[in-house]
């Protein structure tokens, strides 16, 4: 077996082992988001006009961001596969950009989990950052393993091109929602759901422009 072979191996069983840790990361965080429902006292519930459904109904908005929270783990989680679903294989570099982009995922769960009614700005902005600069760092890795030739065979130049255009929705959309924070948190929560639908809306149109 000559080394350009062990190499190739050493490179497989570093992506199949990073990819085996980001899954347990992202379930571990899906999980922790699931502590921070609506707090119910044993039995008390019974005595609530609707019972369980009405903790539900009185924090409304704090559900809002608790589903709007896990739901952006796990929109991480997808994107993170989406980049890594490609590959064949990785390196140390690479491997150093991926957990670097899984860092500010957690980065994000902490600023998430410091002040989850949103009373302080700090909260919502820095959310948003962290997942624009982890989806960027993300972008940044997807480039350095196509330039390295990390890419399963197969894939057309035409498959490659899409998936590099589309990869790049979930950061832009966490960037340009940053400043929206400043109108308020329930602005900052719906901007999570109707910024990627007006992005997608525009590349569509832009699509057309160009007669695509």
């Amino acid at each position: 077996m000559g080394p350009t072979t062990i190499a190739q191996l050493d490179g497989i069983t570093r992506l199949r082992r990073i990819e085996t840790f980001l899954d347990v990361g992202y379930a571990a965080l899906f999980v922790h988001f699931l502590a921070y429902l609506p707090v119910m006292e044993d039995g008390a519930w019974m005595d609530l006009p609707h019972g369980l459904l009405t903790l539900l109904i009185e924090d409304w908005d704090g559900v809002l961001r608790l589903l709007v929270g896990a739901s952006l783990t796990l929109v991480s989680w997808s994107f993170t596969h989406k980049l890594l679903g490609p590959l064949s294989r990785s390196d140390g570099k690479h491997m150093v950009l991926v957990l670097l982009q899984f860092s500010l995922v957690m980065l994000f769960l902490y600023f998430a989990v410091a002040d989850p009614d949103l009373k302080s700005l700090s909260s919502p902005i820095g959310q948003s950052l962290c997942l624009a600069a982890s989806g960027f760092t993300g972008v940044a890795g997807w480039d350095y393993a196509r330039k390295h030739g990390f890419v399963r065979a197969g894939l057309t130049p035409e498959e490659l091109g899409d998936r590099g255009h589309r990869i790049w929705l979930e950061p832009m959309t966490a960037l340009l929602n940053a400043p929206v924070a400043l109108l308020g948190p329930i602005a900052w929560t719906i901007g999570w759901i109707v910024i990627p639908l007006g992005l997608t809306g525009l590349k569509k149109a832009l699509a057309r422009g160009r007669g695509d």
